[in-house]
């Protein structure tokens, strides 16, 4: 149970990355970003556009209906997290990145699954998903502020039928060097 975590997590940074090279805008507003806020919103968007894994299966551990639909115990059911996380009844623009949505956001803690729903205490949520948050949290500051990179040619469509989901090239980044502007790359706190 050690090394899934590491994974995880390295996953999510790359999808952060990702989002950086796409969205070049965000860059600008992480580096000028001295209070965190658009870096918790940047990376909670990171988390909602990009899903780890596009669905998930579980078992049904008591039976209930939903919408008319019975689901029997023991019965295997697939949770399209793709999908909940660009549910247009949930989010507005959901095929847009827009890290603003996530400022002041206060919803349902079933309408935003990237690491399980509901509350930590009484449903199913990851526990390391704070750790998550943090370590995107350094490491979007550090793509964003410490570091610089190119990016060369590669395919980085987002191959949902992976698990996970990842760029089909991967994300690979070359020539990296420190910034040395003497900006915001100062501090990463």
């Amino acid at each position: 149970n050690v090394i899934r975590p590491i994974v995880a997590v390295g996953v999510y940074i790359t999808f952060a990355a990702h989002a950086l090279h796409r969205h070049p805008e965000c860059r600008r507003k992480l580096q000028a970003d001295d209070n965190a806020s658009y870096t918790e919103s940047f990376v909670q968007e990171v988390r909602r556009f990009y899903p780890f894994f596009p669905a998930v299966a579980a078992r049904v551990r008591r039976e209930f209906e939903w919408n008319g639909y019975p689901f029997p115990k023991g019965r295997r059911v697939l949770l399209d997290l793709y999908g909940t996380d660009r549910d247009a009844r949930s989010w507005e623009s959901p095929e847009a990145f827009q890290p603003e949505r996530f400022r002041d956001w206060d919803r349902s803690p079933f309408s935003f699954i990237p690491q399980g729903g509901g509350e930590f205490h009484v449903h199913h949520r990851c526990p390391g998903e704070w750790i998550t948050i943090e370590l995107m949290k350094l490491a979007s500051k550090t793509l964003s502020r410490r570091i610089r990179y190119d990016v060369p040619e590669q395919n980085l469509r987002i191959d949902y039928s992976r698990l996970p989901a990842l760029p089909r090239s991967r994300f690979i980044i070359s020539n990296v060097r420190p910034d040395l502007t003497g900006g915001p790359a100062a501090s990463l706190s």
